[in-house]
């Protein structure tokens, strides 16, 4: 309502019809308190009719318990006559004519009049929201997590009992409070997110599962947690839900975990590979005996392949093993990436013509230099070719291109086997995982060769990567800085 509507000489029937049209229930008071004016949306939010309010004192429409502090606060409202919401955090009430009340949200603005000053009063029953209100609260009760809701300028809005356990605060500590006092690290992303303007979140996001994440509670103590981040509309704007989760014990039983297997890997690895060093050596030994029989060759032929074979496994397993420990370490100096290549595809063209599978190399026929490990380079590569063999059908061709491209060099081991499925791509560098095709083809290997080959490649700051798949074969492609 403006107040050249009002000064320009309106009549109360005329003024009345626009308090009609308003979606809220308005009352309109004198400087005294007195009703003057009220709409259609107010008889039936309140039950009177217009008649039964119109000259009667305001306080009528306020429950008995607070009617003492209305003319304090009208009086106070005069002295600063401008629009605002009453009480934002109080708990306001109205009274019906039944004798009923109900949480009200209650917004008054002046109004200049030929009468003087009016106030007029827009109330909206929030019943419904303050049953929504409770049951939000009571399911952030009884969530099995500790839960915390933060604005945009990431300060904790609310939490839960668990969350008051797990720190150590009284939640009247914490509301208010910014959210690094709990996790100093943890939101970074989230400020960040605001900050720029796009304040959102897409989905629900979880933290924690990758990196070390942190919470630190009252007494300065720390822990590793788990976060959800989760977007949570209100009336009040874009606010962040974020689950926490204690998982100190979790990591504990990992760690032993993995402490067990890595000495399993260990001592199983250590105890293969001298009786398979021993029976290579002494196969090798009987290769220079002159009255061996073409049969007994033959059988040689078949321990010394298989002994190897073991051996590389084992020897995967202790660079798995050494890999986890501490990191894989490499022995760096100026080398030349072609001699490199030359030397992996004829250590692997004895099993590559024995399964009638032809080798194709391209290089660019000049030195390409780099600074890395020879042996784990070698070791890399082998791993490939040796993948690339292993799936290409007899007859087929595997294709090996060494090529610079600016200021890296590219290696591309191409087979001709079936292809990768989209869900095995995305799982076929972890470690100890095989590929449906491979379990159907029953090709050998243990999942080791690939994850082994990623790691000495990012341990020369490289990458592997997966360029092309399909029925016709699949290109693996090795990145290096020159």
């Amino acid at each position: 309502m403006s107040h050249e509507a009002v000064d320009a000489g309106w009549d109360d029937v005329a003024l009345a019809g626009l308090l009609d049209a308003a979606p809220d229930a308005m009352v309109v008071v004198d400087a005294g308190g007195t009703i003057v004016l009220v709409n259609a949306q107010t008889e039936r939010l309140f039950g009177y009719c217009r008649d039964e309010l119109v000259g009667q004192p305001a306080d009528l429409l306020v429950p008995a318990a607070k009617r003492s502090a209305q003319p304090q606060h009208r009086e106070a409202y005069l002295r600063d006559p401008v629009a605002r919401r009453m009480g934002e955090d109080l708990d306001l009430r109205a009274l019906r004519k039944d004798g009923t009340s109900f949480p009200a949200d209650v917004t008054i603005s002046p109004v200049e009049s030929r009468r003087g000053l009016l106030v007029c009063a827009a109330i909206r029953d929030i019943s419904r929201k303050r049953r929504e209100e409770r049951l939000f609260r009571g399911l952030l009760e009884a969530a099995p997590d500790a839960m915390v809701i933060v604005d945009r300028e990431a300060r904790i809005v609310l939490v839960n009992a668990q969350l008051e356990r797990l720190f150590g605060y009284h939640r009247e500590e914490l509301v208010g409070r910014a959210v690094e006092l709990l996790v100093p690290d943890g939101f970074a992303a989230l400020h960040n997110a605001f900050r720029d303007g796009r304040g959102e979140v897409q989905r629900t996001a979880p933290m924690g599962l990758a990196e070390d994440l942190v919470a630190r509670r009252r007494d300065d103590t720390e822990f590793a947690v788990e976060i959800s981040l989760a977007p949570l509309e209100t009336d009040d704007g874009l606010l962040i839900s974020a689950a926490v989760r204690d998982i100190t014990e979790r990591k504990q039983i990992e760690q032993e975990a993995n402490r067990v297997k890595d000495e399993f890997f260990a001592t199983v690895s250590h105890e293969l590979r001298t009786p398979l060093t021993s029976m290579i050596g002494y196969a090798e030994m009987m290769e220079e005996l002159e009255d061996l029989s073409p049969y007994g060759r033959r059988f040689l032929s078949v321990i010394q392949r298989s002994a190897r074979r073991e051996l590389r496994l084992v020897n995967d397993l202790l660079t798995i093993a050494a890999i986890e420990d501490s990191g894989l370490r490499v022995q760096v100096d100026d080398l030349d990436l072609e001699v490199v290549v030359l030397e992996s595809v004829e250590a692997v063209r004895p099993p590559a013509e024995e399964a009638s599978i032809e080798l194709v190399v391209q290089t660019p026929g000049f030195a390409v230099p780099v600074r890395g490990d020879r042996d784990r380079l070698g070791q890399a590569l082998d791993n490939l070719l040796s993948n690339a063999v292993k799936f290409s059908p007899p007859g087929s061709t595997v294709q090996v291109v060494l090529r610079l491209v600016g200021r890296h060099a590219e290696i591309d081991v191409a087979d001709s086997g079936p292809g990768i499925g989209d869900s095995d791509a995305e799982r076929l560098f972890e470690r100890m995982f095989r590929s449906a095709e491979a379990v159907r083809q029953q090709v050998p290997g243990a999942g080791l060769g690939l994850p082994i080959a990623l790691a000495i490649v990012e341990a020369h700051a490289g990458t592997i990567t997966i360029p092309s798949t399909g029925p016709d074969g699949t290109t693996f492609r090795m990145v290096l800085p020159c």
